[in-house]
């Protein structure tokens, strides 16, 4: 009985010892998912050298070896690419990645084509071996990050609910994407095809706020973060997420939006103009080759009126069809500003009457003298002589008149687009938050209107 309550007991603290391990690391995970992340922000990529410095003391360490190569004090160093590494003027060169970490509170400060640029966190330099150029990765914590985030996407200017729903839309945005660029050594780039990121430079103490005050919330659907994905102005109607990438997201879908009206956006409204000619060289470049276009049938949907595609006719009736989004990309996302838009075309078979051109019907001069000829052949003429000669003349020159032929001009076929909105279209209008925030929309009603379903919580 003895050995056999012994091995019960064994038993028993084995199976407890599982337990107690199986809900530490629990624990451990769900407090690591909990933890405000560390981003790496590509902010100068592909650069052939960089000077670094900080307005304090900094270190750099090769990553490689862990080893310490120097601690300098507002010291500026060039850094350029090697074909075995980094450079460091004065310092040797390393195969990488380098880090430079400022020493207590000061803030590093790169330096490219003249320009100054001061970041929180540290930096890393790196050598890409295929390009066999740098690439400054900006390591630091989400938060700090959003400070630079803020000013280069929305003014600070705005009403305190709008910016705090940026920032949460922000920070969502980043979390969602944090693996985007994850194989090139970085989470995020500082460009909007990420997020505009400007570091230290572009903080401001208002948008800086209203990061503070919703610290560590983000967007959830079905309790995971979304893609918050937003743009400048709506035009009048949000865009379903199928329409721009061709995937159905359920929380992003086509919400009508007015309250752009009521502040007047940058671009609201917009206009281009381009010619036939222009038009057709541009779609050769990929690879559309027409002869002409008479005409551009353009699919809306009849909701939002948005253009989901666009067919080209040509003068043989054949027709070619590109997306609305590939059409934005090919012509320039600055001029035509969203898939809200019409179009007019002019010159197409119009005439202009340049000149009256007269005929010369009489082919041989001696057939048809002129009254001066005709005079110097003969002195003596009567009366009635001379009056048949100016009459017969006169039938001449109205016969001449009468044959006068116009000539017509083919004017050059133009196309004007006219449109409505900033931006793909997709997720929160800016603009049309700014508007909700005078109207006395809080943040969270804000959000809960531009992205459909979803819940806001603490994520740190």
């Amino acid at each position: 009985m003895k050995e056999s309550n012994r091995e019960n007991g064994k038993i028993f603290f084995l199976f407890l010892g599982v337990i107690i391990s199986v809900t530490l690391l629990l624990f451990t995970t769900s407090r690591a998912a909990n933890t405000m992340p560390d981003l790496r922000v590509g902010i100068f990529l592909n650069q052939n050298d960089v000077n670094i410095t900080g307005d304090g003391s900094y270190e750099l360490v090769n990553l490689k070896s862990g080893k310490l190569i120097c601690t300098e004090k507002g010291k500026i160093l060039k850094m350029s690419a090697h074909a075995k590494g980094i450079e460091i003027s004065g310092k040797g060169i390393f195969s990488g990645p380098i880090k430079m970490a400022p020493i207590g509170k000061a803030k590093v400060t790169v330096i490219v084509n003249g320009e100054k640029y001061r970041y929180r966190g540290n930096i890393e330099i790196s050598y890409d071996a295929h390009s066999k150029k740098l690439n400054i990765i900006n390591i630091i914590d989400i938060e700090e990050y959003l400070y630079g985030v803020l000013k280069k996407e929305i003014s600070p200017k705005w009403p305190e609910e709008t910016l705090k729903a940026q920032a949460i839309a922000a920070r969502t945005f980043a979390i969602f994407n944090i693996n985007k660029y994850i194989e090139k050594g970085y989470n995020l780039d500082a460009s909007t095809n990420s997020q505009a990121y400007g570091g230290f430079n572009d903080e401001e103490l208002l948008t800086n706020k209203a990061v503070d005050a919703t610290r560590g919330k983000i967007m959830v659907y079905n309790k995971e973060p979304i893609n918050a994905v937003y743009h400048s102005d709506s035009g009048g109607y949000t865009a379903n997420s199928e329409d721009v990438w061709g995937s159905i997201l359920p929380y992003l879908r086509g919400v009508k939006s007015t309250f752009e009206e009521l502040v007047s956006p940058t671009h609201h409204h917009w206009e281009y103009t381009i010619s036939e000619k222009e038009l057709i060289q541009k779609l050769s470049k990929i690879g559309y080759d027409l002869d002409s276009i008479t005409d551009i049938k353009l699919n809306k949907n009849e909701k939002s009126g948005r253009v989901s595609q666009l067919g080209f006719i040509s003068s043989d009736n054949k027709i070619k069809y590109i997306t609305a989004k590939e059409f934005r990309s090919l012509i320039g996302f600055e001029v035509i500003r969203s898939t809200i838009f019409s179009f007019e075309s002019f010159g197409e078979k119009s005439v202009q009457k340049i000149e009256s051109v007269t005929k010369n019907i009489d082919e041989n001069p001696e057939q048809s003298p002129s009254v001066i000829v005709l005079l110097e052949e003969k002195k003596d003429w009567t009366i009635k002589e001379l009056l048949e000669l100016m009459k017969q003349n006169k039938k001449v020159v109205e016969k001449k008149e009468d044959e006068k032929e116009i000539v017509y001009s083919e004017k050059a076929r133009i196309f004007k687009f006219s449109g409505s909105g900033n931006g793909h279209g997709v997720g929160m209008s800016q603009w049309g938050a700014y508007g909700m925030a005078l109207e006395g929309y809080n943040y969270k009603e804000i959000l809960s209107y531009y992205y459909q379903g979803i819940d806001i919580i603490k994520k740190y």
